[in-house]
């Protein structure tokens, strides 16, 4: 009997790793502000049947979901849900109840679009609430997965130069101010306005541009 016991402990430990052993993640990743990248969300796999899935994709701020689709591993129709506080829905449709085929690699392709004022440094994302559906319907639920972020300085960016065009000089001041007075001045380069690359626009910025006009 103890054997017995043992046994069927051992088999339901089994069948929880086995649940368990799907790993879904993206891989860390450099983008450039002002710019697009291409990065996959990839899936290895123990299971053969897995048909259907959602998962949760959070994004650091500033960094937004442009397309998603899915690679050739799976026959379905990828649909993406409207973003809520940069996380977005992102469910796997099958064609046909079809499987994702192979074991690894893969799974879909996201084109991702970071905004001009990203400041330049290093960012945290997420994959998770990752919900797996079997023909069989069970559900494989991995674990959560964290990606590193890298926003590298965009090339047009030019410190100092608040209303983007090629030059630092008192018309910069003047947008800075209009736009510290939430006159949505336009046009206006947050990455390059925040002169101390603190993530704030004030007049500590316009300090150091005055700086620069004068050659200091």
């Amino acid at each position: 009997m103890r054997n017995k016991i043992i046994f069927l402990a051992m088999a339901l430990l089994s069948l929880a790793y086995t649940s368990k052993a799907e790993s879904v993640k993206i891989d860390d990743f450099t983008i450039t502000a002002g710019e697009t990248a291409t990065v996959t969300i990839d899936l290895t796999n123990t299971h053969t049947n897995l048909t259907a899935f959602s998962l949760t994709l959070e994004l650091p701020e500033g960094i937004t979901l442009v397309e998603a689709k899915a690679t050739a591993r799976y026959a379905g129709t990828i649909v993406v849900g409207n973003p809520v506080a940069n996380q977005y829905n992102i469910c796997g449709i099958a064609t046909d109840l079809a499987t994702i085929t192979g074991n690894s690699g893969a799974l879909v392709t996201l084109t991702l679009q970071a905004a001009d004022k990203v400041r330049p440094g290093e960012y945290t994302g997420s994959i998770k609430n990752v919900d797996f559906i079997t023909t069989g319907r069970t559900h494989i639920k991995p674990t959560n997965s964290t990606f590193k972020v890298t926003v590298e300085k965009g090339t047009a960016a030019l410190l100092g130069d608040a209303n983007d065009d090629g030059l630092i000089n008192v018309s910069d001041i003047t947008t800075i101010i209009n736009y510290v007075l939430a006159k949505n001045p336009s046009p206006f380069s947050f990455i390059n306005a925040d002169y101390n690359g603190d993530g704030l626009i004030n007049m500590s910025d316009v300090s150091g541009i005055i700086n620069v006009i004068l050659g200091r």
